[in-house]
């Protein structure tokens, strides 16, 4: 049971403690609710921790969040291996400039051995029977392509002449005029296959009817693996993802990815899983231009998501953005990766049939055991072990930072936690063999789907402490569920196993379920000693093609904006302190909600929320309180009524304000309606 760290304040807001500090107070209302808080952090124990890990960010492949998302690559089908689930299969998202005379044909190089690579057997044929440049042109993802005026893009492609063309390839960006407003040109190509290289400067900012053009002279050419990046990415990462919507994650602070599912990693079949091994081109080693690569974009074989919804828009994953960039990513955001892998499931909600799994002494199944254990050698290894060897040759001399590894998603069938066992014992073998790559590692358990589900705690019960280092539990409930839920975790057993929550959200993208969001959070951090981290989900969403809402960030070709539930988690994350102070509201403070914490800096932190439909005013008062400044730091979010969004019209409806506060050992606030306040006091 977790020890009560509240108090009440009795009879008088008149305070015993030693004051330091001074501001401008004003007189209490009687009739006001009031707020009491100890500052005297000495008395606390341990179930006063805070996890530095508390808030983080889920990043599942769906709703296009990463290719045709995140992911910078702006061309959809570059390598021409999309499948029957794509309109025209391999020939999907383009057009041909002239089909009185150039023909377009997908070619199986896995027949005669004439393709780039193993893993990527298709390429595009042209033949042009004209004396003037044509050739097939790229639309994009969803929305199309979308340029800036005065950027830089750069091409890249896999060209071979065939039949002696040895000519100049033309590249251009036009709109549905025919303006162009980009163009370079490779002069001449040879008889091999070899990646050229070039850029563009856009010459004016245009979107939706755009198409890049590839274009040769008369003759007949090899095309494959057709690229366009901004050349400015977020951390000006060469196959990275878009600078803006990393500048937003960035600015949540995350302390942990989890990625990249969800129900992706599990797949409707046992074909479509989520395969990170395949994401890194299974380590192929592959020769570009002469020179030796591993691991590279075009050795990486085309998934298919489970997501997936129409043939216009088809949901495959090219793995352009895998495990290695995810965990570069990681490093960029400067906070810790959370992968998770498939436990030898299918997803039993999205297969159809029920569920199937190996079982437990098939190839298959031990199959994915070894590849559990080959990510952390990839993470941790050095240059003497297989995947250590792969990172190294990829370009990642250090080990990538790893301490859990989530087994499975949602599962909760007896066969799951037999198999998550298994996984338990092969790590706990390597990590007598190998304690070096695997002795601190931990597993994460899942936990079933549901808000009332007991799976993994009646297993841990059975079983013991040690089962697991998280269990991860997921729900997507109403607002007024998340209310009523504020104290969940105060009765955890603090002697069990921590608790990743791993998703939730209010079922809304409107301002009444981001205030839910944000009273509950006030719960998280309360209990952020059994807590460990908390993440929102899902993180991505777009107004063309989405599978799942509501979400955090909404991005179209080329825009982006924060919903008010991503606000919240920024609030709460940018604002975590070490430990949670003694606090108590009175009982008349109906509809507030409130966490008060310290940070390893001295800084009392407040955090307060109101769900009513009416300003309410808050008498505060603080004992024990030494050396605090009588200027505070405010950040306001607020909103007029409890349906206010923010869209693609309005991106900027419901956003943080931030000021100053005057306040004192007691001092009045006046909470807004239907809002969220962080008031940070630091040290004087």
């Amino acid at each position: 049971m977790k020890t009560n760290r509240k108090f009440t304040a009795l009879g008088s807001l008149l305070l015993t403690g030693s004051l330091i500090f001074s501001g401008t107070a004003c007189m209490a209302s009687e009739a006001a609710p009031s707020l009491t808080i100890n500052a005297d952090t000495s008395a606390l124990d341990a179930s006063s921790e805070i996890s530095p890990l508390l808030y983080g960010i889920f990043l599942e492949d769906i709703n296009f969040a990463v290719d045709g998302g995140m992911y910078a690559q702006m061309i959809k089908n570059g390598s021409f291996e999309f499948g029957m689930l794509a309109k025209s299969s391999g020939q999907h998202g383009y057009s041909v400039s002239n089909s009185d005379v150039l023909t377009f044909e997908i070619a199986d190089g896995s027949q005669d051995g004439t393709c780039l690579n193993e893993n990527n057997p298709h390429y595009a044929v042209l033949t042009n029977t004209s004396d003037t440049a044509e050739g097939i042109g790229n639309k994009g993802y969803l929305k199309g392509l979308a340029v800036q005026e005065g950027a830089t893009y750069n091409f890249s492609v896999f060209l071979k002449g065939l039949e002696g063309y040895t000519g100049p390839v033309e590249i251009c960006i036009d709109d549905k005029e025919g303006t162009v407003i980009g163009e370079t040109s490779i002069p001449s190509i040879t008889d091999t296959w070899a990646k050229y290289e070039c850029s563009f400067t856009a010459t004016a900012t245009a979107n939706k009817t755009l198409r890049l053009w590839v274009k040769i002279g008369q003759g007949k050419a090899a095309v494959d693996m057709i690229s366009l990046f901004p050349a400015d990415t977020y951390k000006g990462r060469e196959n990275g993802i878009r600078r803006d919507i990393g500048e937003y994650l960035e600015a949540l602070e995350p302390k942990f990815l989890r990625f990249p599912g969800g129900c992706a990693i599990e797949g409707s079949t046992e074909e479509n899983k989520y395969n990170w091994k395949d994401s890194i081109g299974n380590g192929l080693s592959f020769t570009i231009n002469g020179e030796k690569t591993v691991g590279d974009v075009a050795a990486r074989p085309l998934g298919v998501d489970i997501w997936h919804s129409s043939q216009s828009d088809p949901y495959y994953m090219t793995y352009g953005l895998g495990f290695y960039e995810y965990f570069l990513l990681c490093e960029d955001l400067d906070c810790l990766p959370v992968p998770v892998l498939n436990a030898g499931m299918v997803c039993p909600i999205h297969s159809g049939q029920g569920y199937t799994y190996y079982s437990e002494d098939s190839e298959e199944f031990q199959t994915c055991i070894q590849d559990a254990l080959d990510l952390a050698e990839f993470c941790r290894g050095d240059a003497d072990t297989t995947w250590g060897a792969v990172r190294i040759a990829m370009g990642h001399e250090e080990p990538f930072e790893l301490h859990y590894i989530g087994i499975g998603n949602e599962q909760w069938q007896d066969e799951y936690y037999s198999h998550y066992e298994r996984f338990k014992e092969a790590f706990a073998k390597a990590a007598e063999e190998n304690p070096e790559i695997y002795g601190d590692l931990e597993l994460i358990v899942g936990n079933g789907p549901a808000s009332s589900d007991r799976f993994a705690w009646n297993t841990i019960a059975e079983k013991g402490n040690d089962y697991a280092g998280l269990v991860d539990e997921h729900y997507y409930e109403t607002p007024d569920w998340f209310l009523a839920n504020i104290d969940r975790y105060a009765s955890y057993d603090r002697d069990s196993v921590p608790v990743f929550l791993g998703e939730y959200a209010a079922k809304s993208n409107t301002m009444e379920a981001a205030l839910a969001e944000a009273a509950y959070m006030t719960g998280l951090e309360e209990n952020g000693d059994i807590v460990k981290m908390a993440c929102y989900a899902p993180l991505f969403g777009n107004d063309k093609s989405n599978q799942w809402e509501p979400d955090m960030i909404f991005f179209s070709n080329n825009s982006l904006y924060g919903s008010v539930n991503y606000y919240v988690q920024q609030m709460f994350s940018v604002h975590q302190g070490t430990r949670v102070l003694d606090s108590q509201l009175s009982e008349n403070a109906d509809g507030l909600y409130q966490v008060s914490t310290v940070d390893s800096d001295g800084n009392l932190i407040l955090k307060l929320v109101n769900v009513n439909e009416e300003d309410k005013s808050l008498d505060i008062s603080i004992k024990n309180a030494e050396n605090l400044s009588a200027t505070a730091s405010l950040t306001v979010l607020k909103a007029d009524t409890k349906d206010a969004v923010n869209n693609e019209l309005a991106p900027d409806n419901v956003v943080p304000e931030d000021s100053t506060l005057e306040v004192g050992s007691q001092f009045t606030y006046e909470v807004p309606k239907y809002s969220v306040t962080v008031i940070v006091i630091p040290q004087a």
